[in-house]
């Protein structure tokens, strides 16, 4: 089987032409056995005349009509062309059969098949008398042959559709790398710069803030260069950027920012995928503090119970007028694209701005319903 499939697999130009041989070296050897035990010595005509007519039936119809009309569904010129070819195949025989009768001298099996040929007249395949006598031997003739070319045809469209979503589903999971990529990456200069210049403050001052301080940046580096590459990664330690993250903000502002944070979990070695949450709770902290200068709040509260997520975040805001041509919420809009991509239909994401506060929501099922039965 696994030579089979691999002939299939490298299916070129000679393989097919050999396929081909022995193919029709099959089908018609069929046929010239079954002409034999008729009459070895005046029925080869008539074994011509199935050769030329198969072949030509077979070949339009494969190349033509079932690429072009079979496959999109034209089924009534589909039904046309199967009158044509009858017809085409009636013609063939009828003359075959006089030929064989004037030239040759058939055995009285074979005289009677061919003086009914001959009675019926050359549109004697329509006729309601002798249409049932045709069709067996019209249908013998081609079943086989355009049976196996429409299956091969429907497995050829069923593997390009196959290799078709493979290579979308890849070109969608390398896209969703590269906005990973970007999300790593994309976090705030202005947060790198001020944090930095806040713990030189500190170790200048010799404050024991300043070492905590950079141990917690750092965790942050190798999270965002190194860990956040694994498919999944543990709760706590997703949990543990967020908490470096939110110390290095309020170091940066000081008691100008009000802070909550709030995160719990019935299950520390619960999995998802990284960098979920990051996202929002930077854009709580770039966008809450700037555009509200007094009265600035950030509350993150995130929980897990029964392997389902819930993620509120939330901050003081006002609307600001945007810079022309401005883009942005690229790393929300990545986000989204992941948690299609990992957690479809297992997953919301709701955003509100209204009073003064605007409200990141997001619930996730990291187990589907089956999972959590078992």
């Amino acid at each position: 089987m696994t030579s089979v499939a691999e002939f299939f697999q490298n299916y070129n130009p000679v393989k097919r032409i050999v396929f081909h041989l022995c193919f029709w070296f099959i089908v018609l050897g069929m046929q010239l056995v079954g002409y034999q035990r008729i009459d070895p010595n005046s029925s080869w005509l008539l074994l011509l005349k199935d050769v030329f007519s198969l072949l030509s039936i077979f070949y339009v119809t494969s190349y033509i009509v079932i690429p072009r009309w079979f496959i999109q569904g034209k089924f009534v010129l589909c039904l046309l062309w199967l009158v044509v070819i009858y017809a085409w195949w009636s013609v063939l025989t009828y003359c075959s059969a006089l030929l064989t009768l004037n030239f040759l001298s058939p055995d009285e099996r074979l005289k009677d098949y061919l003086l009914f040929m001959r009675d019926k007249g050359i549109l004697g395949a329509f006729r309601i008398s002798s249409i049932t006598d045709y069709l067996l031997d019209f249908i013998f003739l081609v079943a086989f042959p355009l049976t196996v070319k429409i299956v091969q045809s429907f497995m050829s469209v069923r593997n390009m559709k196959v290799r078709l979503e493979l290579r979308n589903a890849e070109l969608e999971l390398n896209n969703v790398q590269l906005e990973l990529a970007f999300l790593k990456h994309q976090i705030n200069p202005h947060f790198l710069l001020n944090t930095l210049y806040s713990i030189y403050v500190l170790v200048s001052d010799k404050d024991d803030r300043g070492e905590q301080s950079m141990m917690r940046l750092s965790g942050m580096m190798v999270y965002l260069l190194h860990e956040s590459n694994q498919p999944q990664i543990e709760l706590s330690r997703e949990f543990q950027l967020i908490r470096d993250y939110v110390e290095l903000e309020r170091l940066r502002y000081n008691e100008s920012l009000q802070i909550n944070v709030n995160l719990e979990t019935d299950d520390e070695y619960c999995t998802l995928v990284p960098l979920i949450f990051f996202p929002f709770v930077e854009n709580a902290f770039k966008h809450g503090p700037r555009t509200s200068v007094s009265n600035a709040w950030v509350k993150i509260d995130i929980s897990l119970k029964n392997h389902i997520l819930y993620m509120h975040v939330s901050n003081a805001y006002r609307e600001l007028p945007k810079p022309e041509n401005y883009v942005g919420g690229l790393g929300i809009q990545n986000v989204q694209k992941r948690l299609e991509l990992y957690y479809p239909n297992r997953y919301t994401l709701k955003t509100t701005s209204d009073a003064g506060t605007y409200c990141t929501e997001l619930m996730v099922e990291l187990l589907g319903k089956e999972e959590r039965n078992q």
